[in-house]
């Protein structure tokens, strides 16, 4: 389905958006709401580098 290259690369993307939800979670840390929405994002963004980091060891 997918080469081991195509997964590196995705798994870069991958912790390029989490640090830049962790800059906004620290941006928004007076408004709690807008935090824990971020919050909500990244933890899904977890599960995918999760399921990523499997299939790479896979491969």
């Amino acid at each position: 389905m997918f080469t081991k290259e195509d997964l590196l690369v995705i798994e870069d993307a991958l912790k390029i958006a989490d640090a830049e939800y962790i800059r906004l979670i620290d941006e928004n840390k007076n408004n709690k709401n807008r935090m824990v929405a971020f919050n909500r994002k990244q933890k899904k963004l977890w599960l995918v580098q999760n399921k990523l980091r499997k299939l790479i060891e896979e491969n």
